[in-house]
C-alpha cells in the first residue's frame, strides 16, 4: 500500500511535466519551497512569492521528500503546571499544487492545496551515516529507530493524535494579491517583480486528531518586493505575518498568537535557459519559551545541549531557519523546472558545537522538484 501511495505522487508529477509539452506556456507567479515541519504543516504557513505574475492561469507544482526527526522531550507549562511532550519522527512525501489567475490588471486570486503522506523511509539512516562520515555531532540520532514513523503531542502522557492518518489533505489556502508597482525582467519569466501586497486565508480540511491540521482558520498578510538582475536573473523578498488560529493538538501549550516569516530568493542565470536558485527563510517561534521549562531525563549523562538540540525543543521555541540551493531550467516561453535541496538552520549559540548556526530539524533535509507553467 505504501508503494501505491508514493507511486501516485509520482504519477501526478509526470502528468504535470507532460502538460509542459502541450500548453501555450507563459511564466507563472512563482512560489518558493514548502516545509514539512508538523506544526508549520498544520497551519500551512506562507512561503515566499514573486510580486507579480503573467498569463490567464498558472500552476506551481511541487513534489518533495523530507526527513523530520526529533527525539521525544517533555516540558512543564509554568503557567498551568501541566507536563507536555512532543515527538516527530517520519519522512514526508508531499505533492503541493498552487494555482492562480488574474482578476484584473493588478489583482489576482490563487489557491494552494497540499497533499502528503508520512512513512518510515530511509533518510534517517543515510543522514546518520553522513554525520559520521564528516565527523559531525550525531545529536542522538543513533539512539532512535532508523525507520521511525511517529507523531505524538501529549498532555499528561495522553497523546492527542488519536486518529493518525498517514495520507491526507490537511488544509486549503486562498490568496488575493495586489500588484501595485510592476517591474518586469526583459527575459520572459526571469522576474515578474516590483511591489505587491497579498492576503491569505487557510481553512482546515482534515480532523485535528489526524495530525494534519490545526482545525481552525489562519490569516496572513504579506509584502512582496522584487527586482530584475540583468536580463535573465531576479531577486525577490517576502515578509509576512500570520494570525494563528487555535491549534486543537497544542491547546495546552503556550502557543504564540502571531507568526512572522522573512524570505529572500535569488534566481541567478548563467545561460538563457539554466540558472542557480538560492533561498533563505527565517520563521518566528511557535511557543512562548518563557512559559516552558524542559524536563531532562534523570538518567541522561550526556551533553544537555545536545539532548535539547536532538529534540523538537529548538524548532518550537526558537527562530527556525532554512535555506535551499539548486538549479533550474527555463523554457523559451517562461515555463520552469527546478531541483532543490533544503537544509535547516537557526541563528544563535544554541548548538552543542558552540556554533552560531544551530540545527532545528524543521525538517532536517528536503529534496524538491518544482514545475511552473501557465497558459
Amino acid at each position: 500500500m505504501k508503494f501505491f501511495k508514493v507511486s501516485k505522487l509520482k504519477l501526478i508529477f509526470v502528468f504535470f511535466c507532460g502538460c509542459i509539452g502541450y500548453l501555450d506556456l507563459v511564466s507563472a507567479s512563482k512560489t518558493s519551497f514548502n516545509l514539512s515541519h508538523p506544526l508549520g504543516w498544520m497551519h500551512l504557513l506562507p512561503v515566499g512569492e514573486t510580486p507579480g505574475w503573467r498569463g490567464d492561469i498558472w500552476f506551481n507544482f511541487e513534489l518533495s521528500e523530507s526527513n523530520v526527526w526529533n527525539n521525544k522531550f517533555s516540558a512543564t507549562n509554568l503557567s498551568t503546571g501541566k507536563t507536555l511532550s512532543y515527538k516527530s519522527d517520519f519522512e514526508q512525501s508531499s505533492a503541493i499544487l498552487d494555482f492562480g489567475f488574474p482578476l484584473a490588471e493588478r489583482w489576482s486570486f490563487g489557491s494552494t492545496l497540499a497533499y502528503a503522506g508520512r512513512s518510515g523511509g530511509v533518510l534517517d539512516d543515510f543522514i546518520d551515516h553522513f554525520h559520521v562520515l564528516i565527523g559531525s555531532e550525531r545529536f542522538l540520532r543513533n539512539t532512535n529507530s532508523s525507520y521511525g514513523n511517529s507523531l505524538s503531542v501529549e498532555t499528561g502522557n495522553v497523546n492527542k493524535v488519536t486518529n493518525p492518518s498517514w495520507y491526507a489533505v490537511g488544509n486549503l489556502k486562498f490568496k488575493l494579491k495586489y500588484w501595485m508597482i510592476k517591474w518586469i525582467g526583459s527575459l520572459n519569466g526571469s522576474c515578474d517583480c516590483g511591489v505587491a501586497l497579498s492576503a491569505q486565508i487557510k481553512v482546515p480540511l482534515a480532523q485535528p486528531s489526524s495530525g494534519w491540521t490545526s482545525g481552525h482558520n489562519d490569516y496572513s498578510v504579506l509584502l512582496h518586493l522584487g527586482a530584475p538582475v540583468g536580463e535573465a536573473s531576479g531577486i525577490w523578498f517576502t515578509a509576512g505575518i500570520t494570525n494563528l488560529g487555535k491549534n486543537e493538538l497544542m491547546q495546552d501549550w503556550p502557543m504564540n498568537s502571531w507568526s512572522q516569516m522573512y524570505e529572500l530568493s535569488m534566481d541567478l542565470a548563467f545561460t538563457d535557459r539554466w540558472g542557480v536558485i538560492l533561498q533563505a527563510r527565517a520563521e518566528s517561534p511557535f511557543m512562548d519559551r518563557k512559559q516552558l521549562e524542559i524536563i531532562y531525563p534523570s538518567n541522561y549523562t550526556g551533553n544537555l545541549t545536545a539532548y535539547r538540540v536532538s529534540t523538537g525543543w529548538n524548532s518550537l521555541v526558537l527562530w527556525r531557519g532554512s535555506e535551499s540551493i539548486g538549479f533550474r531550467w527555463r523554457g523559451l516561453t517562461g515555463q520552469q523546472i527546478s531541483f532543490l535541496i533544503v537544509e535547516d538552520w537557526g541563528l544563535g549559540n544554541q548548538d552543542s558545537l558552540s556554533d552560531r548556526r544551530y540545527t532545528n530539524n524543521a525538517p532536517d533535509v528536503s529534496f524538491l522538484t518544482q514545475v511552473y507553467f501557465g497558459y
